[in-house]
């Protein structure tokens, strides 16, 4: 059996050498390796499944752990885990004495931010992005954020903030319908004409026609 492309990865550094063929492997062994670890111990197979591609695509882009990610849900950070130097302990994942099932500072300084569940990602990159301006100092601050984290009271202050204070920060809405609950409300409903509108429909079909036939939908 040839070797697996994810036992040669340590740090997101790793990712940098890889070629788009070989992302694409990675992200199907990334899945693998999840489905196979919570069948045999159990967790949350859905946000993490879901969050394969993002996960890769912000390591590959930016530079952690300099780079701050925060992740709005622990459960979609699985892959991040086993990016991040921790493939050979993630059979251990929610065991006692194994890795946590969520982001835990103390574990790996991959892990910006502990967090369980949804709707904090926001005020806490806010949070780091303006101790980077007190400081003066320049790296880059992006909040990983699910559709379920949207409905939370405080993910809407931080948003507030946010405008406010026009800090540099990326956000990033995950908006794959894979909360724990449906999703109800005025912003759920925002999103879903946002995503079924005809400009959009045409931006994302002209972003995949400039991406080429390589990446799948």
């Amino acid at each position: 059996m040839p070797a697996r492309i994810l036992d040669r990865i340590e740090s997101p550094r790793d990712l940098k050498a890889l070629g788009l063929d070989q992302l694409e492997q990675l992200a199907t062994e990334i899945r693998q390796e999840i489905v196979t670890v919570v069948s045999a111990h159990g967790g949350h197979l859905g946000a993490s499944l879901g969050a394969v591609e993002i996960t890769l695509a912000l390591h590959y882009v930016f530079d952690a752990p300099t780079d701050q990610i925060v992740w709005d849900v622990g459960h979609q950070a699985y892959g991040h885990k086993l990016l991040t130097g921790r493939r050979d302990r993630f059979h251990t994942l929610r065991q006692e004495g194994g890795l946590s099932g969520f982001p835990v500072r103390s574990e790996s300084p991959y892990d910006t931010f502990g967090v369980a569940h949804a709707s904090t990602a926001l005020g806490a990159a806010l949070g780091m992005a303006v101790a980077r301006d007190l400081r003066h100092e320049d790296y880059r601050v992006v909040a990983v954020v699910g559709d379920g984290g949207m409905t939370g009271g405080v993910a809407y202050e931080a948003i507030n903030n946010i405008g406010h204070l026009g800090t540099d920060m990326l956000v990033l809405l995950n908006d794959n319908e894979m909360s724990i609950s449906k999703n109800v409300g005025a912003l759920s409903k925002y999103l879903t004409r946002v995503t079924t509108s005809r400009v959009y429909s045409k931006f994302e079909a002209e972003v995949w026609e400039l991406l080429g036939p390589r990446v799948s939908r």
